[in-house]
């Protein structure tokens, strides 16, 4: 539940806002977003319940489960390519589903056989809830005020989701009626080349359509924008040509919600989520440093896109670039951990959620932002109270993987650092932030190689720039507590062999004495 504290600076806030008018005061000036952000996407409630049994037993579950944690904000999706609600400004999801008909209606287009009867959950409880004249985003906020969390609505900027294919539900009518407005036409390679061209004047009108839409519909204390979903908005090469555009275009979204304010009485932050590295939003178009220079936006969520959590996303640097603006940040994680593009997907254990989540605070994060993590409420339950506080991490397991950039400006990616091949008498080095320096604590480095010989392996290993052991036939190596920094640690491995070997994941596993789990 959001604590007293925070409840009190929010009513103070608004009680001052009241009498000052809300262009007299600046909510980045008075920014009290922190704790856990957790987001809810705007399928996952539909998929819950059989086809046209839900109820809102559902969405009272989703909410209540977060609450008395440290989940102060949830964060309502309303949208993909179509609305989750029955929009005027956009087609709506189940259009043209008929409840009586079975898996080869029409409605589901060339979707994979397997993969229909999620979808037709999800239509059918969304038209059932709508014809009981419920609007579950609307259901969620009151829902979720009633219990103490801060609610928002997330609007998906562009969508992607079954890229591949020609005719799926999921695809929205402005989608299929205007295939020039891609970013890409012609045959799909990635997905994010049918993402709409942001370019385009159309695209721009048809996403503030919605967004003017639920600001109007919805009484939410903040309304995030989200970049990430997916993530490449502007042709190849026309990044630097609507850069300003885009900055142009977030301004009217600010006057936007400024009327929204007025409309419900109350500030709410407008948020936007964007790439984990500056460089990389400002290189797709993307100048969230200028939205906040320019009084548009209240905060800024960095995150990665969906293949891996970012262990090492520089907050530092968006803090920097933002001083003076009294626009806050909060590092987001995925539900995925991948060491390298197209390799395997680790499982994303508590520990190494853990792990990432100190890496950010640390570097001064407000509060820890969760995306696609629907499974945390009911199998880990005790994240909730942890993933915000550093105090409480330090003293817990945790993981710091090595992982890399997904979220790549076109023509000019950052390499990710594995796999690497080291040549014979070589070595390569791994940085790997921890946060605060550890309390006593069993520590060991771990790697996954690759080698051409059955030979007994020779990883001489330097932290920091002094010799520090060598990694055994096991890949592990213990490391004495006492030798890692705050902050980012430098692990230098060698390779003593006469031959080449290839690392193909690197991670920290550290293990305080008095962790009592």
């Amino acid at each position: 539940m959001m604590s007293g504290i925070r409840l009190l600076s929010f009513f103070a806030l608004s009680f001052i806002a009241s009498g000052l008018g809300w262009d007299s005061l600046s909510l980045a000036q008075h920014n009290v977003i922190s704790g856990i952000l957790y987001n809810e996407d705007d399928s996952n409630r539909f998929m819950i319940d059989p086809p046209g049994e839900m109820t809102t037993k559902t969405l009272d579950k989703l909410v209540d489960d977060l609450a008395g944690t440290h989940v102060t904000t949830y964060i309502i999706c309303c949208c993909a390519k179509n609305a989750n609600y029955p929009s005027e400004a956009w087609s709506v999801y189940g259009d043209g589903f008929d409840p009586n008909l079975d898996n080869t209606q029409p409605f589901f287009g060339d979707v994979d056989p397997a993969g229909r009867d999620g979808l037709r959950r999800w239509a059918h409880n969304l038209q059932k809830m709508t014809a009981e004249g419920i609007d579950t985003n609307a259901y969620m906020i009151e829902r979720s005020r009633k219990k103490g969390i801060s609610p928002w609505i997330s609007i998906r900027m562009n969508d992607a989701h079954d890229a591949p294919l020609k005719e799926s539900p999921l695809h929205s009518r402005f989608f299929m009626d205007h295939p020039e407005f891609r970013r890409k036409t012609g045959s799909v390679g990635a997905w994010t080349d049918v993402c709409l061209d942001y370019g385009r004047p159309e695209v721009r009108a048809h996403a503030m359509a919605l967004i003017e839409e639920v600001c109007s519909r919805y009484d939410m204390d903040g309304l995030e924008l989200d970049w990430n979903r997916f993530p490449l908005h502007l042709k190849e090469g026309e990044e630097e040509l609507y850069r300003d555009v885009l900055t142009e275009w977030m301004g009217e979204v600010h006057e936007v919600v400024k009327s929204a304010e007025d409309k419900w009485g109350h500030p709410i932050h407008l948020v936007a989520r964007v790439s984990a590295r500056p460089e990389v939003a400002y290189g797709i178009g993307l100048d969230a440093v200028e939205w906040a220079r320019k009084g548009f936006i209240d905060h800024l969520i960095v995150a990665p896109f969906w293949a891996t959590t970012d262990f090492n996303i520089p907050v530092e640097k968006w803090i920097e670039n933002l001083q003076g603006t009294g626009v806050g940040v909060t590092a987001g994680l995925e539900a995925r951990v991948q060491p390298y593009p197209g390799g395997p997907s680790l499982p994303n254990t508590p520990d190494r959620r853990r792990g990432a989540a100190l890496a950010m605070l640390s570097r001064g994060s407000q509060g820890i932002y969760l995306f696609n993590y629907f499974e945390v409420p009911s199998a880990y339950h005790d994240l909730l109270n942890e993933l915000d506080s550093e105090e409480v991490l330090r003293q817990k397991n945790r993981t710091y993987e090595v992982t890399y950039t997904d979220i790549q400006i076109p023509g000019d990616p950052i390499p990710a650092h594995l796999p690497k091949t080291i040549g014979k008498h070589e070595s390569a080095e791994f940085e790997i932030p921890i946060g605060p320096k550890p309390l006593p604590s069993e520590v060991t480095l771990s790697v996954v190689y690759e080698s051409t010989s059955d030979n007994p392996i020779y990883f001489p290993v330097k932290l920091n720039g002094d010799p520090v052991g060598r990694i055994d036939y096991t890949g592990r190596m213990p490391i004495d507590f006492r030798a890692l920094t705050e902050g980012t640690n430098r692990f230098e491995i060698a390779n003593g062999m006469d031959y080449p070997i290839v690392i193909k994941q690197v991670d920290l596993q550290i293990s305080p004495e008095d962790d009592s789990r």
